[in-house]
């Protein structure tokens, strides 16, 4: 009789509807069978028993006084599982019980409305409320439960969260996921995070001439060399961000072969200046600096770069790794290169021939020659500060190097004059200390050591002249 019982409880459990429709079909095989054998008898009822027999514990779990003195002195831990047993199984009886009552009272039904419809419906029924019971006093269990152990908070907040629905579930684990991720894209980025945007000085001499750099660069940032620290004498770095890629008013040199006229306008805090690129550092940026700029940031009240910013970057910087130049964009870039290039040999060379002639000058003590060579310099050097690289800046350059060969062209006729008037003179001064010295010999050498000396000293002019691009004209 348990097993049955036990049977009926897991039909119980499962969904009505699929037992009904069990219970429908059990019906007409049950109604074919009673034609034939007739109606159910009182002597086909179970024997459902009395409660008392069922209920051995009672309400208070205990048998009898005896039986409660006999736990109570038993440890509290072993006596709280002896009376857990006995509930559950009291519980079990008394379901039992239900069950019995049900199936009898299903059953009289069905023999008095002879219909398997209507004795579908009736047992139907009484799976439903035995149902409903069963929930109800499970319910119950769990709220005795719940109040004999105390639980912590944590649990309260994790049993009213469960009693949602599933739509609700959802719906507010949606919310919390979009709420989630906005505050996250709202946040500061960490060390490690503001490292994967940072742009260093290879990345500048591998990316300077392209079409995408200014691009890339904008909105990444450097590590900038500041200077040494005046107590510890140890390079200073700060952490800037690039907000401009500007001209710088000269040609400078980045690393070997690679140079530029351009320089990175960055900001720390409200500070922006424009420096030259090639005090970016190649190390990655350390904590202590990168602290340093969120305390600037956060004491001149300035918004500090968000994990929004720092991922727009970096699908910026994986564009530019992958990106491929057409036939064009490298032609385009060689000549970039080679201009810039040639434009800082051109000042260089020019540099070098007026210094030359401004050392030869002093030398010499030639105040004129001494006062043109100097506004010479000058003009070059303001030509340079004001940079540029395009068609006007060529231009100019050609007009100086055609005026530059013009006084090219004066000044050898110039110091060949001199060189031919030094050589006379000191011809002539070795002439005369000849015809004054007593001895024959000595008067046959003093001409040749003269000779020599001009000659030594007109070699050296025409190797000056030779370096600067001057050609001597010969007598």
């Amino acid at each position: 009789m348990d097993n049955i019982d036990d049977y009926i409880l897991q039909l119980a459990d499962k969904d009505t509807s699929k037992s009904a429709g069990k219970s429908s079909r059990k019906s007409r095989r049950y109604a074919s069978d009673s034609d034939e054998d007739g109606v159910y008898s009182d002597d086909d009822d179970v024997d459902i028993g009395s409660e008392d027999e069922v209920d051995e514990y009672g309400p208070d779990l205990y048998k009898d006084e005896e039986d409660r003195k006999r736990l109570l002195a038993l440890p509290e831990v072993e006596r709280e599982r002896i009376l857990s047993e006995r509930s559950e199984e009291r519980q079990r009886n008394l379901e039992r019980l239900e069950v019995r009552k049900l199936l009898k009272d299903g059953r009289r039904d069905d023999s008095t409305r002879r219909s398997t419809r209507a004795k579908g419906s009736g047992t139907s029924r009484a799976l439903t409320e035995l149902t409903r019971r069963r929930e109800e006093k499970k319910s119950s269990r769990s709220t005795k439960r719940h109040r004999r152990h105390s639980p912590s908070p944590d649990k309260k907040k994790r049993h009213r969260y469960e009693e949602y629905s599933d739509y609700e579930h959802s719906e507010e684990w949606q919310e919390s996921d979009e709420e989630r991720e906005s505050k996250t894209k709202k946040r500061a980025p960490n060390l490690e995070e503001i490292q994967s945007i940072s742009f260093t000085r290879n990345m500048i001499e591998q990316w300077l001439y392209t079409p995408f750099f200014e691009n890339t660069a904008i909105g990444c940032y450097v590590r900038l060399y500041i200077g040494p620290d005046p107590v510890k004498k140890v390079p200073v770095y700060r952490v800037c961000q690039v907000i401009d890629v500007s001209p710088w008013h000269k040609v400078y040199k980045i690393s070997d072969g690679v140079f530029s006229n351009r320089g990175l306008k960055v900001k720390h805090g409200k500070s922006e200046k424009v420096f030259p690129m090639d005090i970016i550092s190649n190390q990655p940026i350390s904590q202590s600096e990168y602290s340093r700029l969120l305390n600037t940031l956060d004491t001149e009240r300035i918004r500090a770069p968000t994990m929004d910013q720092v991922e727009r970057k970096i699908d910026d910087l994986k564009k530019a790794k992958s990106y491929v130049l057409n036939h064009e964009e490298v032609t385009d870039m060689i000549a970039r290169k080679k201009q810039v290039q040639g434009q800082n040999v051109s000042v260089a060379m020019e540099r070098a021939k007026v210094l030359a002639k401004l050392e030869h000058a002093k030398g010499y003590g030639n105040e004129n020659e001494i006062v043109h060579l100097t506004q010479r310099l000058q003009s070059l050097d303001d030509l340079v500060d004001r940079g540029g690289n395009d068609g006007s800046q060529q231009h100019i350059w050609e007009e100086i190097n055609k005026r530059n060969r013009q006084r090219d062209r004066i000044e050898a006729q110039e110091v060949e004059l001199r060189l031919s008037e030094e050589r006379r003179k000191a011809i002539k001064l070795a002439m005369l200390q000849s015809s004054q010295q007593p001895n024959t010999s000595e008067t046959e050498k003093t001409p040749e050591s003269a000779v020599i000396v001009v000659a030594s000293y007109e070699k050296l002019m025409r190797s000056l002249g030779k370096e600067l691009n001057i050609e001597f004209i010969d007598e």
